[in-house]
């Protein structure tokens, strides 16, 4: 999904994907067909090039820091709940496969520190143990255990979206880490060495994500209210309408819950689209700042719309959803936002 900001169609293969399919509108749906089927993503992305220059970053810098997705909501669990294999070891995990380029620099950082750490046991899943991805790792000193998961049964366990990712899990079977991206050399070194001292593995965070502090917004206080929500909103994008009205019932129903509409632009229209709102949801606007929504997607790494954030009243980011469907993909659903 690197070239999924281009303005223009593409197919390509790349990191797991048979297909890409972009249409050159504003804001647009991404067609993703997955080896392990075809994936709907119920989602309006916004054109700019921002994940191939971080490509570009990746390939000519050992210190960019991760900048995926954590899975805090993993921690704890046993892997047992995935389907993966365990033997009772230390294990690092990784989703990767031949024709990712994100992942052979993955692999190259694991392979850097079972070198220096000769115990560890580091899973390779892929969707077959095939000779061209013996060949891949034909280049790499890493020394893994292969686990074919032809079904991508894992995958859907754990909800990935892309690849590489990497899980940190103890000898009890327990998961110390789980994060959908590529880590630095530095950052696969710190967590791999405190998982085989059996030492908290540490959390990294990225801005915007779960367990980052919120980006100050004008006007918001996040001390006043215990549960804060922020709506990441276009006026033209068909997914946004289509959770408008789920999003306003759930208004309704929450009223302590203080919710804020962040549009990129067309603010007038995105008023119009909730001038029968209730009392608890709020147009973010700043009269100094016109281009205040704008700098809010780029603050919170919001890469379309609609993104749904949650936010405690320490200003913490608690849960973050993406996309609408309201069969699949409905944030509100009972019991799907974790609110206090």
């Amino acid at each position: 999904d690197l070239f999924a900001f281009l303005p223009y169609r593409l197919d390509i293969p790349s990191c797991g994907t048979e297909t890409q399919v972009l249409r050159p509108v504003p804001n647009f749906h991404l067609t993703v067909k997955h080896r392990y089927g075809e994936v709907a993503e119920n989602f309006c992305y916004f054109l700019h090039m921002r994940r191939l220059l971080l490509l570009g970053s990746m390939l000519s810098s050992a210190a960019l820091a991760f900048s995926g997705t954590p899975h805090p909501e993993w921690i704890g669990k046993n892997v047992s709940l995935t389907s993966l294999p365990h033997t009772g070891r230390p294990t690092v995990y990784v989703f990767a496969q031949p024709d990712c380029a994100a992942c052979s620099l993955q692999i190259g950082a694991l392979s850097g520190l079972q070198k220096s750490n000769p115990t560890l046991r580091v899973t390779l899943v892929t969707e077959q143990n095939s000779i061209a991805l013996r060949e891949y790792l034909s280049g790499f000193s890493l020394k893994p255990t292969i686990y074919a998961d032809t079904a991508g049964r894992s995958l859907q366990i754990l909800k990935l979206k892309s690849i590489p990712a990497v899980m940190y899990v103890n000898a009890a079977g327990t998961v110390q880490g789980f994060y959908e991206g590529t880590l630095t050399n530095d950052e696969t070194r710190m967590l791999g060495t405190a998982l085989l001292a059996g030492k908290p593995v540490p959390r990294l965070t990225v801005p915007g994500g779960v367990g980052s502090s919120a980006i100050p917004i004008p006007g918001v206080d996040w001390a006043k209210n215990t549960n804060h929500l922020l709506i990441f909103h276009s006026a033209t994008c068909h997914f946004c309408i289509e959770e408008l009205p789920y999003l306003l019932k759930y208004a309704r129903e929450n009223p302590s819950l203080a919710i804020w509409i962040i549009a990129p632009d067309n603010i007038e229209a995105v008023k119009k689209q909730f001038s029968e709102s209730p009392a608890n949801v709020h147009i973010v606007e700043d009269s100094k700042d016109k281009d205040v929504g704008m700098k809010l997607f780029s603050s919170y790494a919001t890469q379309g719309t609609p993104t749904q954030i949650l936010i405690n009243n320490l200003g913490e980011i608690v849960w973050r959803g993406e996309g609408f469907n309201v069969d699949n993909a409905n944030p509100f659903d009972p019991g799907k936002l974790p609110l206090k």
